[in-house]
């Protein structure tokens, strides 16, 4: 080949490879424009919702940090934040609530809010009364459009329902429950309300307050019987009641030993019973044991040979059953057997 010749192919072949590599470089700019610029790299809106692991926004991580999530009597209940307005369907859910600092909107009181004890009833500011404890009214609740309602698990089963159409409930067992039962409910309560953290001082405080207040009690061997006592019966509270329960946490022991938490007694199974101390809650100023003091076997109980009869309000004892109501108890205890 002529000398000529091969060097105008050679110069031909260096051309083309330096546009070849030229071209490459070319690409390869493009290809990292454009991946530096798609939505699968970036940190935009389009990133964030092509890809399911991408960090989500601001409103759903805030959303996030106010959900509630508890397990009450049925199962899981979640909400998008802590309630704020709440009805409380019995005494017990009210006691809690103002331990709390949480004014509900709406309380069953029975009409009545003298049955709240003082000390529960001074806490509260302005609530709608809803009526019975045994009867929500349904109509009544919506009206003060709730985001909770907190029911009792047997007694207010029937309404759940149309209780649920309303509002989200929190389901608790308040009615049966004894005092171990509350203290638990307390703490599902109080995670409800977004307030975990103080309702766990508060629980300190009440343990606190109950081991001071034992130290009081000198007669812990006796047997105690809490009952009801109304102008037709009496109805002892065994240690599967409320009442009962909590004198059983004491160290008291139950005279009753009846599988019911209100047995109701005739005045010779009192007697067989022959507690060493009654805690009596009359209903009424005139009751039965008005009637079986003029009885003779009434004056063979145990419990009235040694003036350990002592008259308490149903209110702090029976229908509270709560923090509050609990440190009263104990603090009548404590006078009654203490020092």
């Amino acid at each position: 080949m002529p000398y000529s010749v091969k060097r105008v192919l050679n110069a031909v072949f260096i051309i083309l490879l330096v546009l070849g590599l030229a071209a490459c470089g070319q690409s390869d700019k493009n290809n990292t424009s454009k991946d530096e610029s798609s939505p699968a790299s970036s940190g935009s809106p389009a990133a964030s919702s092509a890809s399911p692991s991408a960090s989500p926004s601001a409103s759903q991580a805030a959303q996030e940090d106010t959900a509630i999530r508890v397990e009450d009597a049925l199962g899981t209940v979640e909400l998008p934040r802590a309630p704020e307005r709440i009805v409380a369907m019995e005494f017990g859910f009210t006691d809690a609530l103002v331990t709390l600092g949480v004014q509900p909107v709406g309380v069953a009181d029975d009409g009545d809010p003298n049955l709240f004890m003082d000390a529960v009833r001074n806490q509260l500011t302005n609530y709608q009364s809803v009526g019975s404890r045994y009867e929500p009214n349904i109509e009544l609740i919506s009206s003060l459009q709730p985001d909770l309602i907190i029911v009792d698990l047997n007694k207010h089963k029937e309404a759940f329902p149309q209780l649920k159409s309303i509002a989200p409930l929190l389901v608790l067992d308040d009615f049966q429950a004894d005092y171990e039962q509350m203290l638990k409910n307390y703490g599902i309560i109080a995670k409800t309300v977004g307030r975990e953290e103080e309702g766990a001082k508060r629980l300190e405080q009440h343990a606190a307050y109950i081991e001071d207040a034992k130290r009081r009690i000198k007669s812990s061997d006796l047997t105690v019987l809490p009952a009801v006592v109304n102008p037709n019966g009496f109805f002892a509270h065994s240690d599967h009641s409320y009442s009962g329960s909590f004198l059983a946490s004491l160290g008291f022991e139950d005279p009753v030993k009846d599988e019911a938490s209100y047995p109701q007694l005739t005045l010779e199974q009192l007697t067989e019973t022959n507690p060493g101390a009654l805690f009596l809650m009359p209903t009424e100023e005139v009751t039965i044991v008005d009637e079986w003091k003029k009885n003779p076997l009434w004056n063979k109980l145990d419990a009235v040979a040694s003036e350990r009869v002592f008259t308490v309000e149903r209110r702090d004892w029976s229908l509270a059953r709560g923090l509050i109501g609990s440190e009263k108890m104990i603090e009548d205890i404590a006078n009654a057997l203490g020092e």
